[in-house]
């Protein structure tokens, strides 16, 4: 019996959530039920999610868009301009639920119960709670790509993870709601990446779905090391960071990763969303390290079986 999955994602900038997407695709165990986005235009990120659905062959999964701003509106969410570029058209026709990313979400939740994967900002989750709180015990498991521990010994790691920070209050919001959780940090998804090399076997697939995942990647790949501005530090072979794909491969297969049960309480210090470890906080299910070349190969494999 397939796993009932809501995704929840700011599908569109960093092209890891399009490869994240496109992996519960290719993965026969799990059922996608819905797809929820956040942050900034988040009705474009619909329309992307929805095209990419659709090439998969699976126009039956809803699509809706929720949350815009952060909870207080006091920051803004990123928005590069490229965001679609590769995938779809201004001018296609994608139809989208009439519903709200919230609303989509508190219903699918409460009469399906399926597992969440939050991979963006934790906004619709947080408005979700506050709308209505049986959704915290509908979620059998909330699995999120989020935050850093500061464990981490390489010196380029960024010190903000950007979805927890993003929306810090909404984050402590969901954090704090004691739905059972599994954390995959920034510690662990940095060091998991696509190389050229790698987009070189994922060309020569036929799915159409692949293809278009490429030609986002391309637009990714030279923004990724503009704007980051990381050479030398990151190697100019790396054209993807896989943070949601990883986060989506421990719900898969959780020997991917090594995983510690760790009491933790998130925290909003000097402005910023922390993950601080206290003896006396709850407990979460952490990621702490990744066996890179069992989880590349993993993801490459599930990746080429897209139709």
């Amino acid at each position: 019996m397939s796993l009932p999955i809501l995704l929840d994602t700011d599908i569109g900038t960093d092209v890891d959530d399009a490869l994240a997407l496109a992996l519960l695709l290719a993965s026969p165990e799990v059922d996608l039920r819905a797809v929820t986005t956040v942050s900034g235009d988040a009705r474009w990120r619909a329309r992307i999610a929805k095209k990419l659905l659709t090439l998969a062959g699976r126009p039956d999964v809803a699509v809706a868009a929720g949350v815009r701003e952060p909870v207080l509106r006091q920051r803004s969410f990123l928005w590069f301009g490229h965001e679609g570029r590769g995938i779809i058209e201004e001018d296609e026709s994608i139809a989208l639920s009439p519903a709200h990313g919230v609303d989509l979400l508190i219903d699918t939740v409460l009469r399906e119960r399926p597992q969440v994967i939050a991979i963006g900002p934790l906004s619709n989750l947080a408005v979700a709670i506050m709308k209505e709180p049986e959704v915290i015990g509908a979620i059998p498991h909330l699995t999120i790509m989020g935050g850093s521990l500061g464990r981490a010994r390489d010196r380029h790691l960024p010190t903000l993870e950007y979805n927890l920070c993003s929306d810090p209050e909404a984050a402590l919001v969901v954090l704090n709601a004691g739905i059972p959780t599994t954390l995959v940090p920034l510690d662990v998804t940095w060091r998991v990446f696509l190389t050229s090399g790698d987009m070189a076997t994922l060309r020569n697939a036929p799915s159409p779905l692949l293809r278009t995942l490429c030609a986002a990647i391309d637009v990714w790949a030279p923004l990724l090391h503009a704007v980051m501005g990381w050479e030398p530090a990151v190697n100019r072979d790396v054209v993807a960071f896989l943070h949601d794909p990883l986060t989506v491969a421990v719900l898969l297969d959780r020997s991917l990763v090594t995983m510690e049960r760790l009491r933790l309480r998130p925290a909003i210090a000097d402005g910023m969303f922390q993950l601080l470890e206290d003896k006396t906080a709850a407990e979460f299910d952490v990621a702490t390290d990744v066996d890179v070349p069992r989880f590349t190969e993993f993801l490459m494999r599930r990746l080429q079986r897209l139709p």
